[in-house]
């Protein structure tokens, strides 16, 4: 996330000075290349991936040399995204597990009430400014013109860029931070109408804990950003687990004296030590910095060219929680809790499936589009969006189902009772049903951002968002907090079909019916999840037992068994190729003893 001095190697400066995309003797395991900058051979390459034939007058000695060139397929760049979505999916798991904790401990000390709804408030105010300043996320913009300089063999180039973007944009973050720290009372107050002044003065005090944090967050994900440029997804990975570990600890040894504010002094903590320093260790010897401060830089204001519509644009993916909060302000004491920790969980499945495609698609893309090549672009995400389809709507049949006893399981201890466990599972039935939306939008958006085009999406979302608003208030007047439940469900769904059938104006290789095609296949299998899913649940509600914990985890473990065992069996010879290849990339990522 940033440098640290004001001299001008800040601890980043390789012996070689210059970008390199791998050191010495790294793992495989932990790098997914991209092979040679040149396009690619596409199988079949006589058919066109756009149907059109190949010329009738070019020589076959040039067609020869093209199939002999060596350059991966689109299959090839397929798995290769795969594995690189393998790799932050384990590290995305793993953080949402440590989430799940985080929040257990939350709720077991706090339950859901008034102090749960300050303490989720207080997060408002940081991510409205880190929106707003940064786009939200930075690597979306970062990455295509970073990988442009790369794909064309300009280094240093890539290397200026990033020192201006850290100087410049850090810059105007810490002036940011200064206002809205000077500024909290009043701004919480505009955002939480329906909170008393002893909720606002504790949302306050919050705040001014987790604003500085927006800067470590901001710096790393440029870091981070280089690294994914480059191949290095491991600390992408990392990166969630140190930050929602600091959140555990800090909560745990200080939330019995300072109450939610522990857990706000360690989401600083873990923003410093996590995205910040762990990323900062990996690009030590990858990249050199020098400050480089200029508003009229070309690349800044293609930069900011790019980032602008992400800044004032307003996407569902954010505006969602923002609403949420408003509308559950005015709500009885606990629903912006209770909406909270069902959102928690069904951002699980999204983040690992959607997220993680997402960013590992993001640098392919962006080096097939920077070359033209919107064929293979178009095939590479034809392949992922299935894959993402069917495993999210997997997931979406277990979490209607289960929705109880995995809320319970949770969060159910302490202060969180069976009445909130009951509230929370209802929201998240709901909500479960957003979530191939959700994966949808997040991974072929992407595509608009590897061809460096931010403003087509920023024009479909903010127009979505805005008719999505009366949505939001008149389902919530109707129906309360379900009704906010289901307008996210309604919003997600326009925002996915509007990107999708938009890009495909945009790129004329990419077939939405190929999507629609993979919904249908993923209902299927969804189908079959929840059939499991119910035949478990209902055979073990049948058996009494006096431990709440071991009904619980019979309730969860049986049908979630019964539903995968299921769903394989149905997925061998349903969709055969999907099947094996998904084991296939499960295989190479275990130790060798357990392979044989």
């Amino acid at each position: 996330m940033a440098k640290e001095e004001k001299n001008t190697d800040v601890g980043m400066s390789g012996e070689s000075g210059g970008i390199n995309s791998g050191s010495e003797g790294e793992s495989e395991d932990l790098r997914v290349d991209d092979g040679p900058a040149d396009k690619p051979e596409c199988e079949g390459e006589s058919e066109n991936l756009s149907g059109d034939e190949a010329p009738a007058d070019k020589p076959e000695g040039e067609q020869t040399q093209v199939k002999d060139s060596g350059e991966p397929s689109v299959q090839t760049r397929v798995k290769r995204v795969g594995l690189a979505a393998l790799i932050l999916s384990m590290g995305i798991m793993c953080s949402r597990l440590l989430g799940y904790v985080r929040e257990a401990v939350i709720a077991y000390q706090a339950g859901a009430g008034a102090e749960t709804d300050a303490y989720n408030a207080a997060f408002l105010l940081p991510d409205m400014m880190n929106h707003f300043l940064a786009g939200g996320t930075l690597s979306i913009t970062f990455i295509p013109l970073f990988a442009g300089y790369l794909s064309k063999n300009e280094p240093k180039r890539a290397e200026r860029l990033f020192s201006l973007i850290a100087t410049t944009m850090g810059t105007l973050l810490v002036a940011a931070i200064i206002l809205c720290w000077s500024f909290a009372t009043p701004l919480a107050q505009l955002l939480f109408p329906g909170f008393s002044p002893e909720q606002i003065a504790n949302t306050v005090s919050m705040t001014r804990i987790i604003l500085p944090g927006q800067f470590f967050h901001y710096m790393g994900g440029l870091m981070m950003a280089v690294l994914m440029a480059q191949g290095q997804f491991l600390p992408s990975a990392m990166a969630p687990l140190i930050y929602n570990l600091l959140i555990i600890i800090c909560g745990l040894v200080l939330g019995g004296t300072l109450g939610m504010q522990g857990f706000a002094i360690g989401a600083l903590l873990g923003a410093v030590l996590g995205p910040f320093l762990l990323p900062l260790v990996f690009l030590k010897s990858r990249l050199r910095y020098r400050p480089v401060f200029g508003f009229g830089d070309r690349d800044f204001k293609k930069y900011i060219f790019l980032t602008l519509p992400l800044m004032i644009g307003a996407s569902l993916t954010t505006v969602d929680e923002w609403v949420g909060k408003f509308l559950g302000s005015n709500m009885e004491a606990g629903s912006i809790s209770w909406l909270n920790y069902a959102r928690r969980l069904v951002l699980v499945p999204i983040a690992i499936v959607g997220q993680a495609a997402g960013q590992a698609a993001l640098p392919y893309l962006s080096q097939l589009s920077a070359r033209g090549e919107f064929d293979t672009a178009a095939a590479t995400l034809h392949k992922t969006l299935r894959n993402v389809v069917i495993l999210s709507l997997i997931m979406v049949g277990f979490f209607v189902i289960l929705a109880e006893p995995m809320v319970s399981i949770v969060y159910e201890r302490g202060a969180f009772s069976a009445e909130d466990t009951a509230k929370t599972a209802m929201i998240l039935r709901i909500l479960a049903i957003s979530i191939v939306f959700w994966t949808i939008q997040m991974v072929s958006v992407r595509a608009f951002y590897a061809a460096q085009n931010t403003l087509t999406p920023m024009i479909l979302t903010t127009i979505v968002t805005l008719i999505s608003l009366p949505v939001y208030y008149f389902l919530s007047q109707w129906m309360g907090l379900p009704g906010l439940a289901l307008a996210s469900c309604i919003g997600m769904a326009m925002q996915a079909s509007s990107i999708v059938i938009f890009y495909h104006r945009r790129n004329v290789h990419f077939k939405p019916l190929k999507i629609v095609r993979a919904m249908g296949t993923g209902i299927v299998f969804g189908l079959i999840a929840a059939a499991g899913s119910y035949g478990g649940l209902w055979l073990v509600r049948q058996i009494q037992m006096e431990s709440h914990l071991w009904k619980v985890l019979l309730e969860l473990g049986i049908p979630g068994c019964i539903g995968v065992c299921l769903v394989c069996i149905f997925a061998r010879f349903l969709i055969p190729e999907e099947f094996m290849g998904f084991l296939s990339k499960i295989r190479r990522r275990l130790p060798g003893r357990l392979k044989r």
